[in-house]
């Protein structure tokens, strides 16, 4: 029984103990899961898609408008920073890493600060440098919305209050609407305009 209503720029803030559902919620939100029941409603160029019956290509198309960071990074091992950024696009039909990409990497990597470390593998970053990385591969197709799952509960809390400056310039800078699920009040306070309990 989840009824409400994320405005274009908002952070918004969900909260609630472990084992509720906010996981859930959000894998819904990028059709990660699929609810049994109710619909999404993503109003997109004055159009509004439930995107509870998206499939194929529409889908896929949605997908490039929402993004997700998670709590564990999800970064590929093997890859350099530049080429974690990078992944996403090389899922499409026919890529080809033109100087307009690599100029693209490497300005969201002067955003998040960490253009010095491209050439960097995982192994090599903290845990705020990873995050850090998960956040420029998740803006790389230049979503609308970005979620955030826990993106900074294995921070520590100075770490964590960077990600979150972070995130709150991203959403000033780029018009970003950036949802949170989160189980500590103080990352709610620090950044959410709206919150849900």
């Amino acid at each position: 029984n989840i009824s409400l209503n994320i405005e274009k720029g908002d952070v918004f803030g969900v909260i609630g103990l472990s084992g509720e559902g906010k996981s859930t919620f959000v894998r819904c939100l990028n059709r990660l899961e699929t609810s049994d029941s109710g619909a999404i409603i993503f109003n997109y160029n004055n159009q509004s898609i439930d995107i509870s019956n998206l499939k194929g290509s529409d889908l896929r198309e949605y997908r490039k408008k929402v993004s997700m960071i998670f709590q564990d990074f999800n970064l590929l091992n093997q890859k350099t920073v530049f080429q974690n950024v990078e992944f996403p696009l090389t899922l499409t039909k026919g890529y080809k890493r033109t100087e307009e990409v690599q100029s693209r990497i490497r300005n969201l990597l002067k955003i998040v600060g960490l253009l010095e470390k491209e050439n960097s593998y995982p192994s090599q970053l903290s845990g705020g440098q990873k995050q850090r990385v998960a956040i420029a591969r998740a803006l790389i197709n230049n979503p609308q919305i970005l979620l955030c799952d826990e993106c900074t509960s294995a921070l520590d809390p100075t770490t964590a209050d960077q990600i979150l400056d972070l995130l709150k310039n991203l959403n000033k800078e780029l018009g970003l609407t950036i949802i949170i699920i989160a189980h500590q009040m103080s990352v709610i306070e620090r950044v959410c305009n709206k919150v849900a309990i």
